[in-house]
């Protein structure tokens, strides 16, 4: 083992983490599966992995990948090539902003720094060698990339047009019908002049031949960027046209990075220590907030209930970013008070469902957000409804859905969302309805109620009360007050189940999560939030302590490290079908494997209890470091090792592999539950 793997942390032969913690080292690239790093600012990002760069993107990663975008890990096919470095026998380093490449050829020592300017649309990649030889060596580099402009190559790629010019090699896609006016560039800033530079515009190429003399350096950047006028690429070549201003972006990239997710937590757990100091906050920033694309999924659209609970971790450090997102969420409701499932900011398109928990999340985050940070300047920002386009009997539609003249305060933007979801209360047990699913996605056929989402309403009431009173609107405190008691006293009299709350019932009346199923007998954020919503409830406390032994009992396995959604999975045992969720094999995502999202609730809910204990073993046990400090632990795992993981599966073919990385929620909520709960040692 060399000097630099003995000084990396939590090593397992594929890399580890350095003595500070805010950087992965990866000395092995043969990873069991593409391990990434995603670079992004708000309008313009990429990924790169340890098989290669997987793609560019501009504005939307959905509709307008520069480059192609693969998410088949087997037969993995980059999106942008490189040739003379990035190749072979090389080294990686992921840093908040930025990666580093490091390879040795025939005796030239090749480094390449990585990352996305702060506030340029641009990705720099600047390369420096240095001839260790005694003789003179001619070096080349080329840099391609397999050009999209649009969604998809098959669709998009016998339309772009390319072009050379002075220093330059330009691509545009003049067919596309939201981003025809996209230029993508490919430009170089070179150090020395003696560097050769060809642009070829038939294969999207250039390629820099330097000559160095025995013991010479170079130095040069190959520039990837996107705009919509021409003049900015004459601006950027100015900017940057020197190894001193490219170094200046680079280290304002890195700062910019430190000062939005570094904090200075001190836990008593090394590895929540290290994913507590910048990885949580680096992943819910960078992958969910500004590319929203990862490995994958490239998805581009702004997610109603998603970005909200991203948003919900930067409250004490970073509550502009907070705001603005409840501000634009409100914007997105409808007067009846539904909202959007997800749009696209650059078109406004979007999707209208049926589901029945996003709406809530905009007062469940407002009162949050006010509570923590005393801003109630928030509650009287003024947003529009969006036009009320009917469904027509379809269950979802997607269109463009434009803002209207009537307007209302996120406050009222807020109650609206409140009272209609206490409108659709089933008046026979007093649950809320379900809709075409709650958080879980996959009960898309249940079309009963839900039992979660009749706690998570709970919860809403209280935290919103504490806003109406600021408002001085009295009568709906009573309003909620009443309400909360009704809906604590339906939960109580119709869905409790030996020692343990049920899910859900279907719209048979038939019940979901109960010990009378086959599949499904105990759900996880029924006992979650059972224990979240009524924790201050004298009369219920026996009942939380033994939902949560449920919860332990047939959810959290220690030997895998991990607690499953529920138990047991969906195998088509029953004639109730639930939804989607049974096209996922048993103990894979939703259908019985840990979905970190809820393994999150969990650790959140004993804390509540004041478990701590039991909360941080939680925590410790579902930090991706401990599913991979070890080469044996590492090729079970799969996936990285300094990013959360949506899921991992309980599958007795896979157990304890990593799913979906990087473009999850579970890395804000994980973030927020550290922060209230073990910062500063708050226990």
């Amino acid at each position: 083992m060399d000097k630099e793997a003995l000084n990396l942390r939590a090593f397992n032969m594929y890399g580890g983490f350095n003595q500070k913690g805010d950087e992965y080292h990866i000395l092995n690239t043969k990873t069991p599966v593409p391990w990434c790093n995603v670079m992004a600012n708000e309008h313009f990002g990429t990924i790169v992995s340890s098989y290669g760069t997987v793609y560019s993107y501009y504005k939307n990663s959905q509709g307008f990948k520069i480059s192609n975008w693969c998410n088949d890990w087997i037969s993995f096919k980059q999106g942008e090539t490189f040739e003379g470095i990035y190749d072979n026998n090389y080294n990686l380093v992921y840093g908040f902003g930025y990666t580093k490449v490091k390879q040795e050829d025939d005796e030239i020592q090749k480094e390449m720094d990585i990352f996305i300017s702060s506030y340029e649309n641009i990705k720099l990649q600047r390369i420096k060698l240095n001839n260790m030889s005694k003789e003179n060596k001619k070096v080349k580099i080329s840099y391609s990339i397999d050009p999209v402009m649009g969604v998809a190559k098959d669709v998009n790629r016998n339309y772009i047009l390319s072009k050379k010019s002075d220093n330059c090699l330009e691509m545009k896609n003049p067919y596309s019908i939201e981003f025809s006016n996209c230029i993508t560039y490919i430009t170089t800033v070179a150090k020395s002049k003696e560097c050769n530079v060809i642009y070829d515009e038939e294969n999207y190429k250039v390629e820099v031949e330097v000559e160095l003399l025995k013991g010479e350096k170079s130095e040069f950047t190959i520039i990837l960027g996107c705009t919509e006028n021409q003049e900015d690429i004459l601006k950027i070549s100015s900017s940057f046209d020197s190894t001193d201003a490219i170094e200046r972006e680079y280290k304002n990239t890195i700062n910019y990075w430190k000062k939005l997710v570094v904090k200075n937590m001190k836990l008593e757990d090394e590895y929540l220590n290290i994913m507590a100091n910048g990885w949580l906050l680096y992943q819910t920033i960078v992958c969910r907030l500004f590319a929203r694309s990862g490995f994958y999924q490239s998805g581009g659209a702004m997610g109603y209930r998603d970005q909200l609970q991203d948003t919900l971790s930067l409250i004490s450090t970073w509550p502009e970013r907070t705001r603005q997102q409840i501000v634009l969420n409100s914007s997105k409701q409808f007067e009846k008070g539904d909202v959007l499932h997800w749009w696209h900011e650059h078109s406004g398109a979007g999707i209208r469902t049926y589901f029945s928990d996003d709406y809530l999340w905009l007062p469940y985050v407002l009162s949050e957000y006010v509570t923590r940070t005393g801003d109630i300047s928030v509650l009287d920002e003024v947003t529009p409804y969006l036009e009320d386009k009917p469904m027509n009997g379809q269950r979802e539609v997607y269109d463009l859905y434009r803002s209207i003249d009537k307007k209302d305060t996120v406050y009222e933007h807020a109650k609206k969302a409140i009272n209609y979801g206490l409108s659709r209360v089933n008046e026979e047990n007093g649950i809320l309805q379900i809709g075409d699913g709650d958080w879980n996605d996959g009960f898309s056929n249940i079309r009963g109620e839900s039992v979660w989402l009749t706690f998570f309403m709970m919860n809403v009431l209280e935290k919103f009360i504490y806003l109406a009173n600021l408002k001085f609107d009295y009568e709906l405190v009573k309003l909620y007050e009443k309400k909360i008691e009704e809906l604590k006293n339906s939960i109580l009299e119709n869905t409790w189940d030996t020692d343990h709350f049920v899910r859900a019932f279907f719209e048979n009346g038939q019940v979901l999560g109960s010990y009378s199923n086959k599949e499904c007998k105990v759900d996880l954020i029924s006992q979650a939030w059972a224990v979240i919503s009524m924790k201050n409830y004298p009369d219920v406390q026996e009942k939380l302590v033994k939902c949560l032994e449920t919860a332990d009992k047939y959810l959290v396995d220690k030997k895998l490290g991990i607690v499953k959604l529920l138990y047991p999975a969906f195998n088509n045992e029953e004639a109730n079908n639930p939804g989607y969720i049974r096209a996922y094999v048993p103990g894979i995502r939703e259908n019985g494997g840990q979905y970190t999202h809820a393994s999150v609730w969990l650790a959140k809910a004993y804390f509540e209890m004041n478990e701590y204990k039991k909360g941080e073993e939680i925590l410790k046990m579902i930090t991706p470091i401990s599913h991979s400090d070890t080469k044996e632990k590492a090729d079970v795992y799969m996936v990285e090792p300094y990013v959360v993981a949506a899921d991992i599966y309980s599958n007795e073919e896979h157990p304890g592999r990593g799913g979906w990385t990087w473009y999850t929620g579970s890395s804000g909520w994980m973030y927020k539950v550290i922060e209230d709960y073990l910062a500063d040692n708050k226990k």
